[in-house]
């Protein structure tokens, strides 16, 4: 058996499902109809949930690395998430993160957006507009329509673009370079903390998306097996 201990606030019914050792947390969001709305299709329901998906030490990481998991991110002691790429081909390490726009041409910006299929815009007002990036064709499962970043016109001036990844972001740059390249400056860029799970005491902490893991916090025991 694992020396590791899972978080306290895990619900009961998962604690004999989920091993820190044994897989990742996946981080996803879902846009779907609100049928209480009026016009169910404006704005709109975001869901956000964490699922746990379960890997053998001979499988591909899910990181991304393309190395075996039990060569990468299993002897890691912190437990960091993963989430979906565009598309849903394969996973990236979740990496919160920001790119801005300023002075832009809201009313430019806002037309070529809402005419792009791989976006959803689901709120518009004079001054400001909010889309969801869903890919083409859109990724849809039990839970609705798979969102892989936001991006937020505000006050007709700036243009904001959030991502959960670093190919997320990648991939929402080079789709606004298509649509509005000609409309848009460098953006600023920024990145958020992320929460990891230490293994060892079940403890969330925050590190910097640009920390690396250090060999330091890799595990000298693993008495986990699959």
């Amino acid at each position: 058996m694992s020396k590791y201990v899972l978080p306290p606030d895990l619900p009961p019914e998962l604690k004999g499902m989920i091993h820190p050792d044994g897989g990742f947390l996946s981080m996803t969001s879902h846009w779907r109809p609100d049928p209480e709305a009026a016009d169910p299709e404006m704005p709109g329901q975001k869901l956000s949930m964490t699922s746990y998906i379960p890997v053998f030490p001979n499988e591909t990481c899910l990181c991304g690395s393309g190395k075996r998991y039990g060569d990468c991110c299993q002897p890691e002691r912190l437990w960091h998430p993963v989430c979906p790429n565009p598309g849903r081909q394969g996973f990236s390490l979740v990496k919160p993160q920001a790119a801005t726009f300023r002075n832009v041409n809201g009313d430019v910006v806002r037309e070529r957006l809402m005419a792009d299929r791989r976006l959803r815009g689901t709120d518009t007002s004079q001054a400001s507009a909010f889309w969801v990036f869903h890919g083409h064709p859109p990724v849809e499962d039990q839970y609705g329509i798979l969102c892989f970043g936001d991006i937020e016109l505000k006050h007709n001036r700036t243009l904001l673009v959030t991502a959960m990844s670093d190919l997320r972001m990648q991939t929402l740059l080079a789709l606004l370079q298509e649509i509005a390249g000609d409309c848009l400056t460098e953006p600023h860029k920024s990145q958020d903390p992320i929460l990891v799970i230490d293994k060892e005491t079940g403890k969330m902490r925050s590190v910097r998306s640009s920390e690396p893991q250090s060999s330091k916090w890799r595990l000298r025991r693993r008495r986990y097996r699959r």
